[in-house]
């Protein structure tokens, strides 16, 4: 695997993808499928936890600092479902209402990509609240992955409308990305979507229409086109994840 991962973390890569592909596969129904990655997630907190005393040290991440949350998040079908799955569990009626609100805002201007020129403000994330995350236990994997090391500089240029700092923190992010992407891979070799969603337009589709749900464990594409992310030029897969073999030839 060319990855720029040193040994340990293709082994953590390998090991977490291995667990989550051989659990999908072996589920027993389809309500069993999200379940598996609901609690794949917790990996990050263990990789993280492992990581170099010096490193976990240095991020200076905080509740309350909120400056990652108005950068645009992609995201896998199965984050938005689970983070649509916590939200109709844990939030009040009127909660819930104001987040499909907001997605729809957030929506309406992806599709017509307002918020997103040159000079755009950042907007908050849909699911952000008074400087918080309200799902913070089903966040994105991305958001998990993500650990700045000046939280002072991310907020100067929030405030600018620049983006954030450069987040890699050595000896943590390549922990995080090698439990995101052993879920991710495990998932797409298992057979589920494997299309990359802007977060706040799949997750108003998720909150608003509930086949999506079964699409996704029917194997199909959980949202519509309109919710996935523009690829990059040179992307030659066009902005879907596609099975690589890691997993299916262990």
């Amino acid at each position: 695997m060319s990855s720029g991962f040193s040994a340990k973390e293709e082994a953590l890569f390998f090991q977490t993808g291995k667990v989550v592909f051989q659990q999908l596969r072996d589920a027993g129904s389809p309500a069993d499928l999200l379940p598996v990655l609901r609690r794949a997630q917790a990996g990050f907190e263990r990789a993280f936890a492992s990581a170099p005393a010096t490193a976990r040290r240095s991020v200076a991440c905080r509740a309350g600092c909120g400056a990652c949350c108005h950068e645009r998040v992609g995201v896998q079908a199965h984050e938005v479902l689970l983070a649509a799955e916590f939200i109709q569990a844990n939030f009040a009626p009127e909660a819930v209402a104001a987040v499909i609100a907001r997605a729809a805002n957030h929506r309406a201007a992806y599709e017509r990509r307002a918020h997103w020129e040159a000079g755009a403000v950042p907007t908050p994330c849909v699911v952000l609240h008074e400087g918080s995350c309200t799902i913070y236990a089903a966040r994105p994997e991305s958001c998990r992955a993500h650990h700045s090391h000046n939280a002072e500089a991310c907020a100067r240029n929030l405030a600018a409308g620049e983006d954030v700092v450069d987040v890699y923190i050595r000896g943590v992010r390549g922990r995080m990305f090698a439990v995101m992407l052993g879920i991710d891979h495990a998932a797409v070799e298992a057979g589920f979507d494997g299309h990359a969603y802007d977060f706040g337009s799949a997750l108003h589709e998720a909150l608003t229409n509930s086949l999506c749900l079964a699409r996704w464990q029917q194997r199909q594409p959980a949202f519509p086109a309109s919710c996935r992310e523009e690829p990059d030029a040179d992307d030659p897969d066009a902005g879907e994840m596609r099975p690589s073999g890691f997993f299916t030839e262990l």
